[in-house]
C-alpha cells in the first residue's frame, strides 16, 4: 500500500474575504497556512466518475488531516511560493490589496468522507489555462 506521506509538496492556503463599500469592492487575504499535501496532475477519480459527479476543476489536493478544514473559494499557492512578511502575512503590492505573489489556484469543490480521514480539495487555476 502506498504511504500517505509520499509525494507531498508544500502548499499554502489563505482565506479570502470580500469587502463592499458603496460601489467599491476589494478582497482581503488572511494569513497563509503552509501544509504538505499530495497534489494530482489531473482530475477525475474513478469513484467520482462512476457516481456521476461532474468535476469542474483542474487538479486535486488530498488532505489526510480532518482537523485542517478549508472552505470553497479560498486561495491556494501550489506551483509558486508566496512572499511573506516576518509576521507570516502576505507581502502586498503598492496598492495594498494585491499580493506580490498572487495565488495560482482557488478551491472549487471539497469532497469529505464521513468515516475515515481523507478530504479531497478540487482546485481550479485562476484565469483559465495559463
Amino acid at each position: 500500500m502506498r504511504s500517505p506521506v509520499r509525494d507531498r509538496q508544500k502548499i499554502w492556503f489563505s482565506s479570502i474575504t470580500e469587502h463592499n463599500e458603496g460601489i467599491s469592492t476589494w478582497i482581503e487575504y488572511g494569513k497563509p497556512i503552509m501544509k504538505k499535501m499530495t497534489v494530482s496532475t489531473g482530475v477525475g477519480q474513478p469513484g467520482q466518475i462512476s457516481a456521476g459527479l461532474v468535476v469542474d476543476y483542474d487538479r486535486e489536493v488530498v488532505n489526510y488531516d480532518h482537523s485542517f478544514t478549508q472552505t470553497e473559494g479560498n486561495a491556494v499557492w501550489v506551483d509558486v511560493v508566496p512572499k511573506l512578511n516576518e509576521d507570516g502575512s502576505l507581502v502586498m503590492s503598492d496598492d495594498g490589496v494585491t499580493p506580490v505573489t498572487p495565488p495560482d489556484y482557488w478551491i472549487k469543490q471539497i469532497f469529505r468522507t464521513q468515516k475515515g480521514n481523507v478530504d479531497v480539495f478540487g482546485i481550479k487555476r485562476y484565469g483559465g489555462n495559463r
